[in-house]
């Protein structure tokens, strides 16, 4: 009855998000919009659950909701969501990249695109970083739309659509700023203005910012709700975003989250090769004249310009450097490699046709590695750790007390059926936990310590949760988020979690350190586990009561 995506909301946060953005004062972490598709769409699945409870109360709804198939189809549901948008985004670069370039550098953009593995990853999910960036890609489509047509239609849509990617995740807006600053604001004042004469394209401008006010406030709830609204704007502003900063607020903090961006692309992007083909397109647009219109260089700058935005204006802001973090600039990226390859092949084109196929199996060969790379992060998924875990419980004793800790995302999938052999409880001293419960557990608020008087049976660590509480070496530049200063001034916690990584819990012993195993002939080829979010590629510790 629960995910494995962290900050995902499905199968069950959805709720929250709808609720909480609809009671007045209170401001949840997420707009509404999103929470509230989700919702609608998965009426069909959670109806019938609904009907099934014996009254209308909360718990009668709850333990008929917060069933594994109900669960399992709100997941369903919120996943093929995350798919269609992907690909509306990937036709949404594809279009931008052959209106401003060619029909050629669209279809390799496209590719690009798809095979960025942070985009292959949160483009299936049920995070929000996929669907605000489609708003974000449709958005900009439509800008350049403004400039072609110059009517008002276009330019409310505008708003509409960038109302609509800031209703589904707040930091949608800072992929907005420098385009909305460079392009409608600045840009018109050009000899040659791209926009028409400037009252018009201004008084236009008015119109969109309205559209977009109202889609956001609308679609976002603030518009039904805004002291919740303003409560959200002063959680993100305060605890949401520096609590977690990974870098100090110096001149090296900043020096090191660059440096992590840029070293990173292989990482977060495709594999070196890629990268610097994407990063030749952006040096062809910068240093070759365009031509005119929305083919001018100008226009062919503004994915750069929205990647850069969203690095600028949030990535840096936040002080962070994870794959949702950098996803923006990857994604924008990859219309930059469709440049470059249609330049490759148009460069070779007057050649003959063997060096046309030549350079066609290169990109497509560019292509395959591209996609190898990606697929890191599905195999890692398919082969994730807790699958073992939930193996080595389906063969326990009956009556075996199991006891596992911390957030729901990082655990495995226990059965808490009555047919299960064991018995399940979950420590966690979190106020959180309490609000987000481990259906079929016991749960219980004690110091993770006294382990021995509880005397479970065995124990299941995930290795993300006990390293939250395990003190770390940084390097220069780099901060101790203010959650994990707080969760490791917990000695009791510190100690436990400690041990138990290290085997030497007193009374306990290590049994198995599950981890994701990729396929022997794919390891050969030099693939290995992706870790995302703390959560994909996560390890898992099971230690047994010793027989000492």
């Amino acid at each position: 009855s629960y995910g494995w995506e962290n900050d995902g909301i499905a199968p069950r946060d959805f709720f929250a998000g709808i609720a909480i953005n609809l009671s007045p004062g209170q401001g949840h972490r997420y707009p509404m919009f999103h929470n509230l598709l989700i919702g609608l769409l998965s009426i069909p699945v959670l109806l019938p659950a609904a009907l099934r409870a014996e009254d209308w109360t909360l718990p009668a709804l709850m333990e008929q909701i917060l069933t594994v198939p109900t669960m399992t189809g709100v997941s369903i549901v919120a996943k093929l969501v995350a798919v269609a948008m992907a690909c509306v985004s990937i036709l949404a670069i594809a279009r931008i990249a052959r209106r401003t370039v060619s029909i050629e550098a669209g279809r390799w953009a496209a590719v690009w695109a798809a095979t960025c593995l942070s985009f292959a990853y949160y483009g299936r999910v049920s995070n929000l970083d996929g669907p605000y960036l489609m708003w974000t890609a449709l958005a900009m489509d439509r800008l350049l739309s403004m400039a072609e047509t110059r009517k008002r239609r276009d330019y409310v849509i505008f708003g509409l659509l960038a109302g609509a990617a800031v209703a589904t995740k707040d930091q949608a807006y800072a992929g907005f700023v420098l385009p909305g600053l460079l392009y409608v604001l600045l840009l018109p004042l050009r000899r040659d203005r791209p926009f028409g004469p400037l009252a018009p394209h201004y008084r236009n401008t008015a119109f969109s910012t309205l559209a977009g006010a109202t889609s956001l406030g609308v679609l976002g709830g603030g518009l039904f709700n805004p002291s919740g609204f303003a409560a959200r704007l002063r959680e993100l502003t305060g605890g949401a975003s520096q609590d977690w900063m990974s870098y100090a607020r110096t001149p090296e903090g900043l020096v090191a989250n660059v440096s992590d961006i840029i070293l990173g692309q292989e990482t977060y992007y495709w594999p070196w090769l890629v990268v610097a083909l994407c990063w030749i397109g952006v040096a062809l647009v910068i240093f070759r004249p365009g031509g005119d219109g929305i083919r001018s260089r100008a226009f062919r700058l503004l994915p750069l310009a929205a990647g850069l935005s969203s690095v600028l204006f949030f990535t840096l802001v936040v002080a962070r450097c994870e794959h949702r973090f950098v996803l923006p600039m990857g994604f924008w990226l990859a219309y930059y490699g469709g440049v470059a390859s249609s330049a490759f092949l148009s460069s070779v084109a007057d050649r003959g046709i063997p060096a046309l196929r030549a350079a066609q199996l290169t990109l497509v060969a560019l292509g395959a590695w591209a996609a190898g790379h990606s697929f890191e992060v599905h195999l890692t998924q398919r082969a994730d750790a807790r699958n073992q875990v939930q193996a080595y419980l389906a063969g326990l004793d009956e009556g075996t007390l199991v006891e596992t800790y911390g957030w729901l995302v990082h655990l495995p999938h226990f059965d808490v059926s009555d047919a299960s052999p064991y018995r399940l409880q979950r420590v966690s001293r979190r106020p959180i936990d309490k609000r987000n419960p481990l259906v079929g557990s016991t749960e219980i608020d004690a110091p993770y310590g006294e382990v021995r008087e509880r005397q479970p049976d065995v124990l299941v660590v995930p290795e993300s949760t006990a390293l939250e509480f395990v003190p770390r070496e940084l390097r220069k530049g780099m901060a101790e988020p203010a959650v994990g200063a707080r969760l490791q001034a917990d000695l009791d916690a510190q100690s436990f979690f400690r041990s138990a990584l290290s085997d030497s819990l007193e009374g306990y012993e290590v049994v198995l350190i599950a981890e994701p195993k990729l396929p022997k002939w794919f390891e050969a080829l030099g693939a290995a586990p992706v870790r995302v979010h703390a959560s994909v590629g996560n390890r898992q510790f099971v230690l047994r009561r010793s027989a000492r």
